[in-house]
């Protein structure tokens, strides 16, 4: 596979014009068993997040169509070229789905909500705004979960299916970590232009007992800390 190897791998291939076409050929045509996002979101629904040099800011914001049109190259050659000079430190965003498939998934007993969005350049909305979208989006406005059933889904559910004790719930021997946060008007505010906004609605957080926000305003506390899951954590990574 075209990353095997790690980076620098990586990089010689896409130095190397014939595995650049096998490339193309892959992606246009796929490999069975592999997520292909140019098949379910296309050229143009595929946006540069960020990159690691100045010399490519432009392009944050842009999708592959738009910086192939202004490379005046094919969009996907155009975009080996930004993971060749990024030396692949290159984020994206990518649309498609529908509404009634997040819906489903969300009633599901076994979904648990979380997100996987990364802090650099234009983000996706998802990293400021996943928890409140959820409890403004789909519990308060369309109805899709019970409070009580997203409140759940987001910490006991989700601690219990990574294996990790002591979190999830408000019980004596837990950490101390709460939100608290008002039912009627908790929305996120973040978009795809603008995804760096801060959510409406939450008045305090704790974290391991100590407030990191207060009034909706952040104390400057860091009491956050990385969770390992010793023994069941080995089982689980070995999968």
């Amino acid at each position: 596979m075209v990353h095997d190897g790690g980076t620098n791998e990586l990089i010689k291939r896409l130095q190397n014009h014939e595995l650049r076409e096998k490339m193309k050929e892959d992606i246009q045509y796929g490999i069975p068993g592999w997520d292909n996002f140019i098949q379910f979101a296309g050229v143009e629904g595929i946006f540069i997040t960020s990159v690691a040099t100045a010399k490519n800011k432009e392009f944050i914001g842009k999708s592959l169509k738009e910086i192939g049109a202004l490379k005046g190259l094919e969009p996907l050659e155009a975009a080996f070229d930004l993971l060749e000079e990024e030396n692949n430190a290159v984020g994206m965003v990518d649309f498609y789905g529908t509404e009634s498939a997040v819906t489903s998934i969300l009633k599901r007993d076994e979904m648990n909500a979380c997100t996987d969005g990364l802090l650099s350049g234009k983000p996706h909305p998802r990293v400021y705004g996943s928890f409140p979208r959820i409890l403004g989006k789909y519990v308060r406005e369309e109805k899709v979960l019970s409070l009580e059933e997203a409140i759940y889904k987001m910490t006991h559910k989700a601690a219990s299916a990574m294996g990790i004790t002591n979190r999830g719930l408000l019980k004596k021997g837990y950490y101390g970590d709460i939100t608290i946060f008002n039912a009627g008007t908790i929305l996120d505010k973040g978009t795809f232009v603008e995804p760096v906004q801060y959510p409406e609605g939450i008045e305090y957080v704790i974290v391991n007992g100590q407030v990191t926000v207060r009034n909706g305003v952040h104390t400057g506390k860091r009491a956050g800390q990385v969770i390992r899951k010793t023994e069941l954590n080995k089982l689980f990574y070995s999968r």
